[in-house]
């Protein structure tokens, strides 16, 4: 039994991965923090994600016994939880190079499971993105993602880590080839990756990359149809954090346990 802490448990992603919890074999809830002036303070964590009464109540701070934090809250509390120095699974997206340093370090003294997507699906076409990149050479390349009008970050963490994966399979960087957005007279270069920012209404996450030539498009798309995706992604990433060696990991890596 994995018990799991969920930070941030009031938000919408926090009431997901607490739902999840509740109901996935091998997984114990054993608490969930809010802010310390939420109105969500001492409320049951099963009634706050709708599953009836749990008996664990959200709290200011970590429960005593707590074994594997997750969570999907900003970067700058993101970098604060790693003092709790606990086994972290991290579905924050939008750090700076100076807090992913922070997480490196962190990460030597325990296991810390890093994604910008929890979803398997996503990290699989991660794996076919990069060998459709390396073979259909000299096509141009286009990644296109929509969330909900809520979402702060653009491009998203999941469109930079699919335009990377492009990327790679053509051995480039992706900071040397990517282009956001286009405006005014801004005719394609040889070798770009456009990459481009939808938001609007409650799109959970949608995906596109679309590889053009003159005589054919190939394109690859990924839909999250529910946040239920990504909890479960985080749960079985806490079932291997807890048992992991200290180190920074992927959902890869989760994979292939």
């Amino acid at each position: 039994m994995t018990r799991v802490t969920i930070i941030g448990a009031a938000g919408r992603m926090g009431r997901e991965l607490c739902r999840a919890a509740l109901e996935t074999e091998g997984i114990e809830l054993a608490g969930g923090t809010v802010e310390p002036d939420a109105a969500e303070l001492g409320a049951d964590l099963g009634e706050l994600c709708g599953v009836g009464r749990s008996g664990v109540s959200a709290t200011e701070a970590l429960p005593e016994d707590a074994e594997v934090l997750i969570e999907f809250t900003t970067p700058e509390a993101t970098v604060e939880h790693l003092a709790y120095g606990l086994p972290h699974v991290i579905g924050t997206t939008g750090l700076f190079d100076e807090q992913l340093a922070k997480v490196d370090e962190a990460a030597k003294n325990v296991p810390v499971v890093l994604a910008p997507n929890m979803s398997v699906g996503v990290n699989l076409l991660r794996e076919v993105v990069r060998e459709l990149s390396a073979k259909l050479e000299g096509y141009d390349i286009e990644v296109v993602e929509a969330h909900h009008r809520h979402k702060k970050d653009a491009p998203s963490g999941t469109a930079l880590f699919l335009a990377r994966a492009a990327a790679e399979g053509r051995k480039e960087r992706l900071e040397e080839v990517a282009v956001y957005g286009r405006e005014g007279l801004s005719p394609r270069g040889p070798g770009e990756i456009g990459i481009h920012a939808l938001r609007g209404g409650a799109v959970v996450g949608e995906h596109r990359l679309v590889f053009y030539s003159e005589g054919e498009e190939v394109e690859v798309v990924h839909r999250a149809l529910s946040r239920r995706t990504f909890a479960d992604g985080a749960l079985r990433a806490a079932k291997f954090a807890a048992n992991a060696e200290p180190g920074l990991y992927g959902i890869a890596d989760v994979l292939g346990a």
